[in-house]
Order: structure tokens, then C-alpha cells, then sequence
């Protein structure tokens, strides 16, 4: 009988160890929140950063670019993008940036920043550079009025850059 019930044990433990094992499953959701606003007296100048062929804004404290028609901001090692330099702000995971903002890393798109932007204040009113004074959304887009587009196409470039300034706005 002793014999039996060994038998019996053991082909119950055999079947345990082949019977299909549990699924498990992991779900991982993460919120990232707004960033805090962006809060600026006045529209920020957009430069064209020549290297990675986007425009920054600068004299500012944000990392804030404009790229084939959408404002992205950079902020707490997230990417955020809106439809203006004053958002409002939706998260961007950086598999669906524009080729620009993933190409390069976060400091080098800092030093192609700072390059240009020494460039703009020591040239002033001679800045061959191209650059536009970012829409005010609240003026309906229609800019701020100091006729910063020379490009003889009558304004009409609706803040895409492409316009030359004519100095410092």
C-alpha cells in the first residue's frame, strides 16, 4: 500500500510541475503631468538654428523650439509640444519627436543655441540669420506689430520662420 500511495504521490507531482504555468501579467502606467506655465511679457524672438534646421527661442529661461509648424518644450527631462510658445503643453514621447529633437541630445541643441544666439545680440540690426517674433495667440496670430519679416511676402509666413528680422524685436 506504502508502495501505492508513492505512486500516487508522485504522479500527482509530476502533473503539477507539467500543468501550464500562470500568466502574469505587468501593467505600468506612468502620468506625466503640464509642465509648469510658461510666462513670458512678451512673445519670444525665434532663431533658426542653422546645424539641426529648427528655430529656438532665445533670451529666455525655456528650452522652447518650433518645428514644422508645432512649438516643442523641453522641461523636467520630458518633451511636451504645443501650438503655442505658451502651450497649452501635451507630453511627447520621444519616439514620436521630429527627426531634429531626437538626432541630438538636449545639451547640443544648448551649445547650437548659445552659438547662434551670441551671433544675434553681437550682430544686432545686421543679423544675417534668419528668425521671427513668435505669434501672440492672443492678438489672433497677427504678430506684435514691429514688422520683424523682411521677406517682401507681405507677413504672410504665419510665424513659420520664414521671414528675416530686422534686428533685435
Amino acid at each position: 500500500m506504502a508502495t501505492r500511495s508513492g505512486a500516487l504521490l508522485g504522479l500527482m507531482l509530476s502533473v503539477g510541475l507539467v500543468a501550464t504555468p500562470a500568466r502574469a501579467q505587468v501593467s505600468i502606467n506612468v502620468q506625466i503631468g503640464e509642465p509648469p506655465p510658461v510666462v513670458m511679457y512678451s512673445p519670444p524672438t525665434m532663431v533658426l538654428l542653422p546645424e539641426p534646421q529648427m528655430y529656438v527661442a532665445v533670451g529666455v529661461p525655456y528650452d522652447i523650439y518650433f518645428v514644422s509648424g508645432h512649438y516643442f518644450y523641453f522641461h523636467g527631462e520630458h518633451w511636451f509640444s504645443g501650438p503655442g510658445y505658451g502651450g497649452p503643453w501635451t507630453y511627447v514621447a520621444f519616439e514620436r519627436l521630429p527627426p531634429g529633437l531626437r538626432k541630438f541630445k538636449v545639451k547640443q541643441l544648448h551649445e547650437f543655441r548659445e552659438r547662434e544666439y551670441r551671433v544675434y545680440q553681437a550682430q544686432g540690426p545686421r543679423f544675417r540669420g534668419k528668425y521671427f517674433v513668435a505669434e501672440d495667440r492672443e492678438h489672433h496670430g497677427r504678430g506684435n506689430g514691429k514688422g520683424n519679416d523682411n521677406d517682401n511676402d507681405n507677413g504672410n509666413d504665419n510665424g513659420q520662420g520664414k521671414g528675416r528680422g530686422r534686428g533685435r524685436p
